[in-house]
């Protein structure tokens, strides 16, 4: 079959658009059983190029596929309002992107296998902000975190606590620098100084609250 044309598969998926020997080649629409849809480019049956797919539960991606996986640049909407813009590889977050989450927080920097990876930054409805390394979804590394109190950490995290060297700048004016442990500075490292015109022992901080990772 040759041009325009419509294919019902065994399965019950539908295919309307063009053909090339028997195959979906070119633009076409395909509808599976269950509902969810692609519309978009085909080479020699297989999704290939650009198009949207849409599913039963009410997510949309709308961007590349190769090989039938989002690759490319491509955007990605769930029904709770999780939003991912950004590259893809094989079908998952992978490179630069942007995800915004269903309670307004929002990150932007690097992903690697649909993970946060690398560098990026995280600004929470809470109102921290976080700019730094992450490791497998978890803030890990050397970074800034800058609570909703105006207090400023500049120093180490791992799995999103302050561990090893940092200095806390607090908005007060006093600052703590020193080892960390588990969120909390070590009082045989600590250097405090206290805010100008005035004495008194440095707090501890806040500690941030991730948002979940998708």
């Amino acid at each position: 079959m040759e041009g325009q044309g419509k294919v019902t598969y065994p399965d019950g998926s539908v295919y309307q658009g063009e053909l090339s020997g028997d195959l979906a080649n070119g633009k076409g629409k395909i509808t599976y059983p269950d509902g969810a849809t692609y519309d978009g480019d085909w080479v020699d049956g297989v999704i290939q190029g650009s198009g949207t797919a849409t599913y039963p539960n009410g997510l949309v991606y709308v961007g590349g596929f190769e090989n039938a996986r989002n690759h490319g640049q491509g955007v990605m909407t769930f029904p709770d309002g999780y939003r991912y813009e950004g590259a893809w590889r094989d079908g998952q977050r992978h490179g630069e992107g942007k995800a915004t989450y269903p309670d307004g927080s929002v990150y932007q920097g690097q992903f690697r296998e649909g993970q946060r990876h690398g560098k990026g930054t995280i600004l929470m409805a809470s109102g921290f902000t976080y700019t730094g390394d992450w490791d497998k979804g978890e803030i890990n590394g050397e970074g800034i975190a800058t609570y909703a109190n105006g207090d400023v950490y500049e120093g180490s995290f791992v799995n999103g606590k302050r561990q090893g060297e940092g200095t806390m700048r607090y908005a007060t004016g006093e600052q703590a620098s020193g080892d960390w442990v588990r969120g909390a500075l070590t009082s045989d490292s600590a250097v405090l100084t206290p805010a100008p015109g005035a004495e008194g022992e440095a707090l501890e901080g806040e500690e941030p609250e991730g948002a979940a990772d998708q």
